[in-house]
């Protein structure tokens, strides 16, 4: 007799006899489960992520307990329809024990555990324990016997929508090369804690373009792939499936005016929630309202608040800190995050998708009283704070009184300008709220920023704070003649700091401005520096005649008020004049008397006097004495490079070295010089580097 079972492994009781009779309802054969919903009509993409799955799955031999995997997203991401098509089509013929499926939905008691266990038991068809009925057991018991019931053939438990991480350890099916797959828009970081269960983690994002594309032609019919306007649809919708669908729907609905209906709608709003809301048909807003709704549902009444706060703010990236002032101290910002509201981007910073940031925003709007002081005030004092530690310069307000107030915030001026460099786009979004809300404290926040701005560039967002704050200056009643004389002043400056023939002429206009407020509120600094101004742009005009006396009548502006520094900025300016004039003796007289008014002030400017050194370095050049330029190059460069950051200054002192070491008759290190001044030119985009160019070409290659 061959007793041989042949056609691989076989799991179970195996009889075998010329009659059986079975009076042990234990070795009866259980039912295999099937209970996954129906395939989606239209499923695209997810290759990689299926993959994934079928490498874990592959690799069950041999484990020891059930692989957990899961998968996180935001809601709307098609995590659901991943699960359940990577079940039905690939995974069944790998769990002989069959496929277990329950929709945990916002269910928060692990205690929910219980209805979950019974329903697996009974569509095992199990024989009933009469003594213990499953009904009367509690869920230690339940999961112990579900356990027991699923211990000879591997499964695939599927536990969709998870909320809780205590829903999930009595649901472990028994045999050890099981597979249990979770969604969840929440990360669930408390289910990994005492090391029992360890998913592996896979993220579920939203679809890129092309993704997006192929499945809204399939829902709405049409093709799409590559077109402009779509890509508004892909970017409203954050790529998120679910809203791809009801958008392909709608665009697909003629009397909606189909796509170009649904593009008209999103293109003044931005926001998909928004688009599918239309009149006398409320499915599509609401469904989709529906796919955020429960991950709000399920937060406490701060968490609630935080995020409809967050909602006002600007930009969807936030700072660890600022939710933490939002939500009135810690703890809420997790409770975000296990929710899937929040994901992190970054060191200590936070995000949401588009989507979800919109939804924050519809709930937040009546809050918005409540919402911006808090968000401009948390940034005014970031700013002002940057603005302490980068420049020792007048500004008006009362934030610069104390000493050191940037350290409490910041380290040091560049942590300040890397942290404001992070939040720039966010900066000019709180300046539009605070023209709304709080004109005062925009004026503040545009004067806070003048050292970020001057030290980063980015003159488009300069110029534009600038130009918001001018106005609501202008426009507020109440505000005081100051906070419009020194945005008359901030929008000069950056004006003239961009530098084009159209920004000078603008930039006239406003140091005109300025000056005549200040004159007739009796500002002396103010008037000082717009005459400054004024006088720098005759300088960029080619006049060093009226630049001199521009820079004169800033001098007899301030009269005896006590203004070191003003008096150092204007040596250095008249020392700039001299050396266009061609008075290069008299040049290096101005520049080394500016150079000793920064050096003696309380508050020392490195950045100035590395730029005052190296024009002391270009006046001795052209005065037909570059060595006496060497030593002051060296000290400015050795300032320079010690920030670690590309920049025009910078390169402006590589390229006067050049010059210097050409004089000197060393051509391979004056090459090497204009190079690396043309790299940092092109790296911050400055017209400078044309100069750089034309040295480069006027000095030949050793060899050439």
């Amino acid at each position: 007799m061959d007793n041989h079972i042949s056609d691989g492994t076989y799991y179970g009781p195996v009889v075998q006899a010329a009659t059986v009779v079975v009076q042990d309802a234990s070795v009866m054969a259980l039912r295999v489960p099937s209970m996954l919903p129906h395939v989606p009509d239209v499923f695209v993409d997810r290759d990689a992520l299926r993959a994934d799955l079928d490498r874990l799955a592959a690799g069950l031999a041999g484990r020891i307990s059930p692989q957990v995997v899961l998968l996180a997203g935001a809601p709307g991401a098609g995590k659901s329809d991943l699960c359940v098509y990577w079940g039905r089509t690939a995974a069944q013929r790998r769990f002989p024990g069959g496929v277990f499926y329950a929709d945990l939905g916002a269910a928060a008691d692990p205690s929910d555990a219980a209805a979950v266990l019974e329903a697996f038991i009974g569509e095992l068809r199990a024989p009933r324990d009469h003594d213990r009925p499953p009904a009367g057991l509690d869920v230690s018991a339940l999961a112990s016997r579900f356990r027991s019931l699923t211990a000879d053939r591997p499964c695939l438990v599927v536990l969709d929508g998870v909320v809780r991480p205590g829903q999930v350890p009595a649901l472990l099916p028994g045999h050890p090369e099981s597979m249990v797959v979770l969604t969840s828009r929440s990360p669930l970081n408390l289910l990994s804690r005492g090391g029992r269960v360890v998913p592996v983690r896979l993220t579920v994002d939203g679809l890129d373009e092309s993704a997006c594309a192929e499945l809204f032609r399939a829902v709405a019919g049409m093709e799409v792939a590559g077109r402009e306007d779509f890509r508004l649809v892909v970017r409203a919708s954050a790529g998120l499936p679910g809203l791809v669908r009801l958008a392909a729907a709608q665009a697909a609905d003629p009397m909606l005016d189909g796509f170009a209906g649904l593009v008209r709608r999103l293109a003044p709003r931005g926001s998909v929630l928004e688009a599918l809301d239309v009149p006398d048909d409320e499915y599509y807003a609401q469904t989709a309202r529906a796919l955020l709704g429960d991950s709000y549902a399920v937060l406490g009444e701060r968490g609630r608040r935080t995020f409809r706060l967050l909602g006002v703010h600007p930009t969807a990236e936030f700072t660890a800190a600022l939710v933490d002032r939002l939500a009135g101290g810690p703890g809420v910002r997790a409770e975000l995050h296990e929710a899937g509201l929040l994901e992190q981007a970054g060191e200590r910073r936070y995000r949401m998708n588009r989507v979800l940031h919109a939804y924050a925003a519809e709930l937040g709007r009546a809050e918005e009283a409540e919402a911006v002081p808090l968000i401009a005030d948390w940034y005014l004092r970031r700013a002002s704070a940057a603005e302490a530690l980068v420049s020792g310069r007048w500004r008006y307000g009362d934030r610069y009184a104390e000493p050191d107030t940037g350290g409490q915030v910041f380290a040091d001026a560049e942590e300040a300008l890397d942290a404001l460099q992070a939040e720039r786009h966010t900066l000019v979004g709180v300046a539009e709220l605070c023209r709304v809300h709080d004109p005062a404290a925009l004026c503040l926040l545009a004067e806070a920023l003048h050292g970020f701005f001057f030290r980063r560039g980015h003159h488009s967002l300069w110029v534009r704070v600038n130009r918001l704050a001018v106005d609501a200056a202008a426009h507020t009643p109440g505000l005081g003649g100051l906070p419009l004389a020194r945005m008359h002043f901030e929008l000069g400056f950056a004006l003239l700091d961009r530098g084009s023939a159209e920004d000078l002429a603008e930039a006239r206009e406003q140091y005109d401005a300025a000056r005549e407020t200040a004159r007739r509120i009796g500002h002396a600094r103010t008037e000082s520096s717009a005459l400054e101004g004024l006088g720098q742009i005759a300088e960029r005009d080619g006049d060093p005649a009226a630049a001199t006396e521009f820079y004169a009548a800033a001098l007899a502006a301030l009269g005896d008020l006590e203004h070191p520094r003003g008096r150092a900025l204007l040596a250095y300016h008249q020392g700039r004049a001299a050396s266009a004039a061609g008075d290069h003796e008299r040049a290096a007289r101005q520049l080394a008397e500016a150079l000793r008014g920064f050096e003696a002030l309380a508050k020392r400017d490195p950045h100035n006097e590395a730029k005052i050194r190296v024009r002391y370095a270009a006046a001795r050049l052209a005065a037909g004495h570059p060595e006496e330029g060497a030593e002051p190059l060296r000290r400015a460069l050795e300032y320079f490079e010690a920030t670690g950051r590309p920049g025009v200054d910078r390169a402006d002192a590589l390229l006067v070295r050049g010059r210097l070491r050409a004089a000197l008759g060393e051509p391979e290190a004056a090459r090497a010089d204009w190079q690396a001044a043309l790299a940092q030119y092109e790296t911050v985009r400055s017209i400078r580097a044309e100069e750089a160019r034309r040295l480069l070409a006027g000095t030949p290659e050793q060899g050439a």
